[in-house]
């Protein structure tokens, strides 16, 4: 059975996680409030569906139990990010994996117990840092 992926909030990070993830053939199902990046999506991932998560109701149609990872790509709007992290956790997706705009938003999703946060700025500077002194 193929891994499944929910990926919430289609910024850079989250439709780059969720084009490569549909290149190597996991399931994904995109969800974010504008419909531009849903359209865009929707042209590589299996589903994308326009809605805002911060409403726990909105979220109650989609069986997210059945994903075997969601990831959150909201980083910019802490409240949304907290929102849809508890959804998940709430739901039992068995890895959760979150962006964090900075430092703060990172503690408060450790405190969530997320499984993986990502802060892309930091990584990248880490990355090309990295790349300098080997090359």
């Amino acid at each position: 059975m193929k891994k499944q992926c929910l990926i919430i909030g289609l910024g850079i990070y989250g439709m780059n996680v969720a084009k490569k993830l549909s290149e190597e053939g996991m399931e994904v199902l995109a969800i974010d409030k504008n419909m531009k990046l849903v359209e865009k999506a929707s042209s590589f991932v299996t589903k994308a569906i326009c809605m805002d998560i911060t409403s726990i109701d909105t979220l109650e149609g989609i069986p997210m139990k059945d994903f075997d990872v969601g990831i959150v790509g909201v980083g910019e709007d802490v409240s949304v990010s907290i929102i849809a992290c508890l959804a998940l956790k709430e739901s039992g997706v068995e890895h959760i994996i979150a962006k964090a705009g900075d430092k703060l938003h990172k503690k408060i999703l450790q405190k969530l117990d997320v499984d993986e946060i990502v802060l892309p700025e930091e990584y990248m500077g880490i990355m090309t840092a990295k790349n300098i002194l080997e090359g």
